[in-house]
């Protein structure tokens, strides 16, 4: 029997992992993009279906209905932008359980254009668990690779690639933006790549829409700048977050630093009056920045002693002996 992570049980005679919930109707679908087939009916390995847009929309929503991704030779390749809309319906890759570039694989079809996001989730209370999206393509109208709009949904051990081409690493590029995405929790996640150059305005994490209250625990923001007005998180605008939004234990790596470091790691507007944004930061570190908001905003809080100097709390140094 395949597992994952922890422990595997029976219900129903069908496989549960733990962590997963379940309810009474609930159902449980395959993707195999090697060895299955869409004309099949997706409830065990033997019959997984072969595309994702196929197990998401066998899927019902509201009763925990799972989708296994089995990783092998092959990748799920999207030859339309995809939209995950239904609420409580979830997706676990089964592969080996590593934080980075994991095999269970999400592309973009080389000839698809206009996939600004690549994948779009709008449903609420979901599980997202080990699985790998990349967005790569020479497609300067594809640049958003994941959107979440919904809320209170759960990522663990997924990598957001966004920016995988020069062509998309472009201004208005991000691997991952929560576009009034609320309460949401991102634990063990990698989010960017450090295979393509970066340019200005190239993003990790880009915010909008009045993202509130989600939270990012042990998580790394990687990029490779090619210029200095690359940055890790970006905020929209003056609205772009509300409430908290919380960096624990994360860490900021630009992996080209000796040649371009980020002007600023984050990039905070100007908010509007009275608003209540916060962007804390407890335990994090940053490697490749020269300063983490150069503006002074007033948004970004932390717990680093600052050991570098002004405005570098919790930057790394090298180390001599």
């Amino acid at each position: 029997m395949t597992t994952f992570n922890d422990e595997v049980y029976q219900l129903g005679g069908m496989p549960v992992m733990a962590g997963i919930p379940f309810g009474k109707n609930t159902n449980y679908f395959y993707v195999d993009p090697t060895n299955g087939s869409d004309s099949a009916d997706g409830r065990s390995p033997a019959s997984a279906f072969a595309t994702l847009a196929t197990a998401e929309d066998a899927c019902t929503a509201n009763q925990h209905d799972t989708v296994f991704y089995i990783a092998g030779s092959s990748s799920i390749t999207l030859s339309a932008a995809l939209t995950w809309d239904k609420n409580y319906t979830h997706l676990i890759g089964i592969a080996a359980p590593t934080e980075v570039a994991q095999r269970a694989r999400i592309f973009q079809l080389a000839g698809l254009t206009g996939a600004s996001p690549l994948l779009t989730i709008s449903a609420t209370g979901c599980i997202f668990k080990n699985f790998y999206i990349f967005q790569g393509v020479a497609d300067a109208t594809s640049l958003i690779n994941v959107s979440v709009t919904g809320g209170r949904n759960y990522f663990e051990n997924v990598h957001f690639a966004g920016g995988g081409h020069a062509t998309q690493a472009v201004d208005g590029g991000a691997s991952l933006k929560l576009d009034g995405g609320a309460e949401n929790t991102f634990v063990n996640c990698t989010i960017g790549v450090d295979t393509a150059v970066a340019a200005t305005g190239m993003v990790g994490i880009l915010f909008d829409g009045e993202a509130s209250r989600n939270i990012f625990k042990n998580c790394r923001v990687t990029m490779y700048a090619g210029n200095t007005g690359a940055a890790f998180v970006e905020v929209a605008d003056g609205t772009g977050i509300d409430r908290y939004t919380v960096f624990d234990n994360c860490w900021f790596i630009n992996s080209n630093v000796d040649n371009f470091a980020m002007a600023s790691g984050f990039i905070i507007p100007a908010f509007a009056g009275n608003n209540s944004s916060r962007i804390l930061l407890k335990d994090c570190v940053s490697l490749g920045a020269t300063t983490l908001d150069t503006s002074d905003r007033g948004v970004l809080f932390g717990n680093m002693n600052a050991f570098t100097g002004a405005d570098l709390s919790g930057a790394m140094v090298e180390l001599k002996t």
